[in-house]
């Protein structure tokens, strides 16, 4: 009897659980009940985002497919959110990808027959290593990958010196470990050396791609909205299960590329972007009380104090 894993976030919190096929609704139920101490409104999970069924308690949850699945627990207390959103973690630094309509989130490409899709990533921090791992097909990828990428530091001094780093390599690569510490440009130009992947960064604010490992032989796309990065991905059905993504393509396709602006130039028009020159930042750090504008001032505070517990200050 194969196990059933999949995820459940709720508010400010985010569960692998283990399931057996013979759960169901019921057990699915006290097991939330006895983990997060709380009844569901609803839960939702896939794409298009479908309501699992509890008016019937004694039903299986085998029937639903929900094997790697991602399921929104919409608690009793709040509005059930928009059809499409997902759930957000909000573990960690309130930084939340924003929110934009279903239909925002896809765009059709008629020659393959199929749609370039936006693959929204926990903002638990580890968005950067989850949308990547989601391309190399690892579950619970951010762990590993934060040591991949900091065991490579260690053994590439040289490239990877104080004055690249702008911290201690030997630093630098323990606070890597901190769940709360953010990936960028350095982690995935080392992500794309280790898998041998040209890994696209297409910017929604500007439209601009960011190649790591141009001479590689495939590559892969995420979609960075200024504080926060997703995977694109293909799908022949919007019904299927990400498990089914196209997620590499060969380098000589540049069509994908033009596709992947296009959706990102469509989120820009819904605002699924953070303008990280303006916006003011707090640590949350007990007795820090540091305060800053924009994405530069936050890395210097996170590299010279190793603090990575910000927020952003709603200003009015």
């Amino acid at each position: 009897m194969s196990d059933i894993r999949f995820r459940v976030r709720g508010p400010g919190w985010v569960e692998t659980v283990t399931a057996t096929p013979d759960w169901t609704i019921q057990k699915l139920l006290d097991h939330l009940r006895e983990k997060q101490g709380a009844e569901p409104a609803a839960l939702k999970y896939g794409w298009p985002l479908k309501t699992i069924d509890l008016g019937d308690l004694s039903a299986s949850i085998e029937p639903l497919g929900l094997k790697g699945e991602a399921i929104t627990f919409v608690p009793k207390e709040s509005a059930p959110e928009p059809a499409g959103q997902g759930a957000l973690a909000s573990s960690g630094p309130a930084f939340q990808p924003k929110k934009v309509e279903a239909d925002s989130t896809v765009i059709e490409w008629p020659e393959k027959d199929g749609y370039l899709a936006l693959r929204v990533m926990p903002d638990d921090n580890s968005c950067m290593f989850t949308a990547f791992g989601g391309v190399i097909q690892r579950e619970d990828p951010a762990p590993s990958l934060r040591r991949e990428v900091a065991d490579y530091i260690l053994a590439h001094p040289d490239k990877y010196s104080q004055v690249v780093l702008e911290m201690d390599p030997q630093r630098y690569a323990r606070t890597l470990q901190d769940p709360d510490r953010w990936g960028g440009a350095i982690e995935l130009s080392i992500l794309s050396d280790i898998y041998d992947i040209e890994i696209c960064s297409v910017d929604v604010k500007t439209q601009r791609i960011d190649r790591y490992g141009e001479s590689k032989a495939t590559r892969c796309l995420l979609l960075y909205s200024g504080i926060h990065y997703d995977r694109i991905a293909f799908t022949m059905e919007l019904s299927l299960p990400v498990e089914f993504d196209e997620v590499r393509w060969d380098t000589g396709n540049d069509v994908v590329l033009t596709m992947a602006q296009r959706l990102a130039k469509q989120l820009k028009d819904q605002h699924y972007f953070t303008d990280t020159t303006d916006f003011v930042l707090k640590c949350d750090v007990p007795g820090c009380g540091w305060i800053g504008a924009g994405m530069a001032d936050a890395g210097k505070h996170m590299k010279e104090t190793g603090h990575s517990a910000l927020t952003e200050m709603k200003i009015t």
